[in-house]
């Protein structure tokens, strides 16, 4: 029946993604704790359906319930990813439209500025949240919309060849939008709101990628208005932003017969950067390598190694000095894991985690963490 309504224009989807883990070393206390997401959505072809040509409509929800491992320890970057808005809730309703023989493509409406922006489809390998699917510095740093919290936006990306790609985005940011109290159906704009507009290139060569060795690229940053605290000062002000750099490349070309196109050694590495006036994270890197098919006649299976540093703001460490508190420096984060297939829609993951300074105060020991990812496509 689903097929059968694909190829009239109605495309359903979802997934039950879970996450379970405990810490038997370090942390203020020792716990074990579940969460899990279960996105559900239907996508429309509105040119099969009444007639509009390159015209797309999307709608989503998720239920989320658990609780969150990193509030136990306590630390930042938290390793369990699908913690957080633990309620049912609308996270798209948007319409998209492609110009330009399909060179343009805007889509607009309640969105997700991460679904695009500074992302990989490599990142969700990991399952700490500073990595899948941002690094986590952007949203901790504004109040932009990721999932699945969206927001009103509007998003163009025009690509005119295949190596390159011009995206450009305008998102409300507002600090309570995420509130499970709403439900993501507050459909209002805020007197204290701002305005988040982002901006990304992306390359991909040619070159490197005809040689068997794809890789992309991308530089990009944004600017907020949404009035926000000055740490050394306790002012709200308006206006800051941020800047990233991030990569992604194919390290061993695919073996010969390969089935999955992805099989062999991926790397990928991010770095951003944000004034400290305003922003909590003024410095972070995270890198990851990944293998695909490491096994033989295993060819989805993921073997993963991450890392992850992230280094709080300056003018927050000397405002906590002299309110004689604890002063935030970094915590960092070591990760890896193996995705085991099942079946085509069920995939299991161990995962551990080595959490360094956690809390950046150095007040709580270092962390182990065991863990295990538990995913269904529906």
């Amino acid at each position: 029946m689903r097929t059968d309504l694909a190829h009239a224009g109605v495309s359903f989807f979802g997934s039950y993604e879970s996450e379970s883990a405990g810490n038997p070393v370090g942390g203020e206390v020792h716990k074990f704790r579940y969460t899990h997401n279960i996105a559900l959505g239907i996508a429309s072809d509105l040119q099969k359906l009444i007639g509009l040509r390159d015209t797309y409509f999307l709608a989503s929800a998720s239920e989320r319930t658990g609780n969150s491992l990193s509030k136990d320890i306590p630390n930042t970057l938290q390793v369990q990813q699908i913690f957080g808005h633990q309620t049912i809730r609308l996270v798209d309703l948007a319409v998209e439209h492609l110009f330009f023989d399909r060179k343009l493509d805007v889509v607009g409406g309640r969105i997700n500025a991460l679904d695009d922006f500074a992302t990989s489809p490599y990142y969700c390998f990991a399952q700490n949240l500073g990595f899948c699917g941002n690094p986590l510095s952007i949203p901790t740093n504004a109040n932009v919309p990721s999932y699945p919290g969206a927001a009103w936006g509007v998003r163009a990306r025009y690509q005119p060849s295949p190596e390159f790609y011009s995206m450009t985005g305008a998102y409300n940011t507002y600090r309570d939008f995420r509130s499970d109290k709403f439900h993501g159906v507050d459909f209002s704009f805020r007197h204290n709101s701002g305005v988040a507009i982002m901006q990304e290139l992306g390359y991909s060569p040619k070159l490197i990628r005809d040689l068997g060795y794809p890789g992309t690229y991308k530089l990009g940053g944004l600017y907020d208005s949404e009035p926000r605290l000055q740490f050394k000062t306790g002012q709200m002000r308006g206006g800051t932003w941020q800047m990233y750099v991030t990569g992604q490349q194919r390290l061993l070309r695919r073996p010969e017969g390969a089935t999955n196109p992805h099989q062999g050694l991926w790397s990928f590495l991010a770095f951003t950067y944000a004034p400290p006036k305003m922003n909590t994270d003024e410095y972070f890197w995270d890198a990851g390598l990944l293998y695909f098919g490491l096994i033989p006649h295993r060819p989805e299976d993921e073997l993963g190694l991450f890392g992850i540093w992230g280094q709080f703001s300056s003018d927050l460490r000397d405002a906590q000095r002299a309110a004689h508190q604890p002063t935030q420096t970094h915590e960092a984060i070591i990760e890896a894991n193996y995705m085991y297939n099942v079946t085509p829609s069920l995939t299991v993951q161990p995962d551990i985690q080595g959490v360094f300074r956690p809390n950046g105060t150095g007040l709580v020991s270092d962390t182990l963490v065991l863990a295990v990812q538990v995913t269904i496509a529906l």
